[in-house]
């Protein structure tokens, strides 16, 4: 339909329809040296501690898109405090976390197309295991939380999902 083909690294599956998910890798870096990887960081695909002093979680902002099945969605990572992320851990498998309250988190993840959202102030909701932690910005009037509660049109996914891509 596009003209663009492309395999998705977390579905692992072939898409010939603009990207729906794009992700980044946990904030590591902006802590530590390359040097000093293995010595300061404890990393999985779902949490990351460094130093332990400071504790993410990746999980998704998801962007309805209208007129489309699925969401846009950003697998992008918060920071947590050392109780609710401790709390998160102890509670990994349990089949009712989703019931949990959300957790207070910081976005740790930069968004292109939101320039300013890194530092958002977000709730993190757990959701049943095998599913990532659902982000909700709450800084209301920000552009991403705009987006996030009314959806966004097929085109401007378009255009966000050409301008990540390149």
């Amino acid at each position: 339909m596009f003209g663009i083909k492309w395999k998705c690294r977390h579905c692992r599956q072939a898409h010939d329809d603009m990207p729906v998910c794009f992700g980044i890798e946990a904030p590591w870096r902006a802590l530590v040296p390359e040097e000093a990887f293995q010595a300061r960081v404890e990393i999985s695909d779902s949490w990351c501690v460094v130093d332990d002093a400071h504790f993410f979680v990746r999980g998704h902002i998801e962007i309805p898109i209208m007129n489309h099945a699925s969401p846009l969605t950003f697998s992008f990572w918060s920071s947590l405090s050392e109780e609710n992320f401790n709390r998160r851990q102890d509670r990994w498998n349990d089949p009712d976390r989703g019931d949990d309250p959300p957790s207070f988190g910081w976005l740790c993840s930069p968004i292109r197309p939101y320039e300013s959202a890194l530092g958002l102030p977000l709730l993190v909701q757990d959701r049943e295991p095998g599913m990532v932690p659902l982000f909700m910005v709450t800084q209301m009037d920000h552009p991403l939380a705009i987006d996030q509660r009314k959806g966004i049109t097929i085109a401007q996914w378009h255009r966000m999902a050409r301008s990540l891509l390149h």
